[in-house]
């Protein structure tokens, strides 16, 4: 069984806590009638199986039959991969501690809420009933891509403002908690992509004359994405998503709510940049990202200073503008980086996603398969020349 019964009652009295603004129902007065729970193989993930709880209760004031349905994210049954469990619960500690003293230092709402907790399994809020819905593309349009940057600011703020409030530094406190799972020279899903970046690019003709740069240089520079994913002597640091793809941001209805931030496993502590160049990268084309980023950087900073005013603070305190906008040139490494390896896992079919693909060489079959597919070839072309734009500036 997914759930206890008592399991379910505590998840209840946490649900209608939540809602209640005033004390009009008490808890001795709500009773479960009912629950279950049905798969929803919508989502897709590397970490859960998925599912939507529906609780049927009545309390005593009318005794009506009610329902609240919620959505459950656990580990997947047939998971004996140590490092998944160790990631997911990461997740939910983060859910049960981190992120919800986080949200009270916040006036938006940046975050679906969490209802229950266990290492194997989360019982969050299911923000598609409330309006909210995952974007139809995997590259955003200017209003969610400007919505993405007003949540961003309202949690890094968040970050600041609890840092200011209890004298603690994340890091420091927690940093044992915020482990890499993605983006370390140890971790063989990346150094195997970054392998096959090289080879792509040494491939392409566009670069024939920088290949002794390519030779001598190129993996030294994009290897300065390890630097990058970690905690910063040179900037402010706050809790970054580090995965705010468009696959992990859920969408209000209307264009003046901010988005809700969804999948924290990846969470690390590390300059507001980390976020920013991830989202401009992961989610645009290079066209748009040149039209878009520096408005973008502009109302980021804005909002971030507002949900800083609130409780008495300026952004100045913690990072200037000309600070946020130095860094983003610097961290725009790591997004031409992460891009272009990330491309390698998932912009091809997934039946060539093997573990010998993942972790061993992906090399000699993404060659091939960029000469069969167009589509793929100019996304790694663009990739590629990104890397390279940035890699020589450096």
């Amino acid at each position: 069984m997914l759930l206890s019964r008592s399991e379910c009652v505590e998840i209840l009295k946490n649900v209608l806590k939540q809602k209640s603004t005033t004390n009009d129902h008490k808890e001795e007065d709500v009773k479960l009638l009912d629950y279950n729970f049905v798969r929803d193989h919508t989502p897709m993930g590397y970490l859960g199986d998925y599912y939507e709880l529906t609780l049927t209760y009545s309390n005593a004031a009318d005794g009506n039959a009610k329902q609240e349905k919620l959505f459950i994210k656990s580990l997947p049954e047939l998971s004996a991969e140590a490092q998944k469990e160790a990631i997911f619960k990461k997740e939910a500690w983060l859910y049960e501690t981190l992120l919800a003293d986080m949200q009270q230092y916040s006036k938006l709402k940046w975050r679906a809420n969490c209802y229950f907790t266990r290492s194997d399994l989360l019982v969050l809020e299911n923000v598609t009933l409330a309006g909210y819905h995952l974007s139809a593309t995997t590259e955003l349009c200017e209003t969610s891509l400007f919505q993405l940057m007003h949540s961003l600011a309202a949690f890094h703020s968040a970050s600041l403002i609890y840092e200011q409030q209890t004298e603690q530094n994340i890091g420091q406190e927690f940093g044992h908690y915020l482990q890499e799972i993605t983006v370390a020279s140890e971790i063989a899903w990346f150094t195997t992509g970054l392998s096959a970046v090289l080879a792509i690019i040494r491939s392409l003709p566009e670069f024939a004359a920088n290949r002794d740069f390519i030779d001598s240089e190129l993996l030294g520079i994009m290897e300065g994405i390890y630097v990058q994913a970690k905690p910063s002597d040179r900037y402010r640091n706050v809790l970054c998503h580090r995965d705010p793809w468009a696959g992990n941001i859920f969408f209000p209805s209307q264009p003046e709510q901010v988005a809700l931030l969804v999948d924290f496993q990846t969470c690390r502590y590390t300059p507001p940049a980390t976020d920013l160049a991830f989202s401009l990268y992961m989610n645009l084309s290079s066209a748009e990202r040149e039209r878009l980023a520096s408005i973008s950087l502009e109302i980021y900073y804005n909002a971030l200073d507002a949900n800083l005013q609130e409780f008495g603070l300026q952004a100045e305190q913690f990072l200037t503008k000309s600070e946020l906008l130095k860094s983003f040139e610097e961290f725009r490494l790591f997004g031409v980086v992460y891009r272009a390896v990330a491309a390698t896992i998932v912009k091809v079919p997934v039946e060539f996603v093997t573990n010998d693909f993942k972790y061993v060489d992906r090399s000699e079959c993404l060659l091939r398969y960029m000469q069969e597919n167009d589509a793929f070839n100019s996304y790694m072309l663009e990739c590629c020349s990104e890397v390279m734009e940035v890699a020589l500036k450096s």
